[in-house]
């Protein structure tokens, strides 16, 4: 049975702990390396500007390697990578980027992909057969819609006046 692959977004920071430059690439690698471990295609990373070093929105309490309690951060490093990988090898990755103790939080999402095509819609055809243009149905709605309006403007002056 032949694999489904698909289109993955992936963005993680990087404690600020971890922020040399060797540190960072060590961690990129590591985690593309996880990628292509599992089957995945990588097709772009980016931590050049918007990405790379940001500040939090909110502080978030982490473990750190070596220390007892959960320490606060206030900025991270961004990295966002795209790559294409199996369906079934997706849960793996999870779990691998979970126990990994340079990836501060992450993000995995399924990337869909634009154009493709809706669903054919069959024409609507009149009662003498006979196909109706668009333009002709939103005319005749908006004519509907003019009539209930009037009728529920006569309703409410009525129940106003008991």
């Amino acid at each position: 049975m032949r694999e489904r692959r698909r289109d993955y977004e992936l963005l993680f920071i990087i404690p600020p702990i971890r922020i040399s430059d060797e540190e960072i690439s060590n961690t990129i690698e590591r985690v593309s390396q996880a990628i292509t471990n599992l089957g995945g295609i990588i097709t772009a990373t980016n931590h050049a500007p918007p990405w790379g070093r940001r500040k939090f929105a909110y502080p978030i309490r982490a473990y750190v390697e070596g220390e007892a309690s959960r320490r606060v951060f206030t900025e991270g490093y961004y990295v966002l990578m795209h790559f294409q990988m199996a369906t079934d090898r997706v849960a793996e990755l999870e779990r691998l980027l979970k126990l990994n103790e340079s990836v501060l939080r992450y993000l995995l999402t399924l990337v869909e992909t634009r154009g493709a095509a809706p669903a054919a819609v069959a024409p609507v055809e009149s009662l003498d057969g006979a196909e109706i243009e668009d333009e002709e149905l939103e005319e005749d709605e908006f004519e509907e819609d003019e009539d209930l309006d009037e009728e529920d403007v006569g309703e409410d002056d009525e129940a106003d006046e008991d």
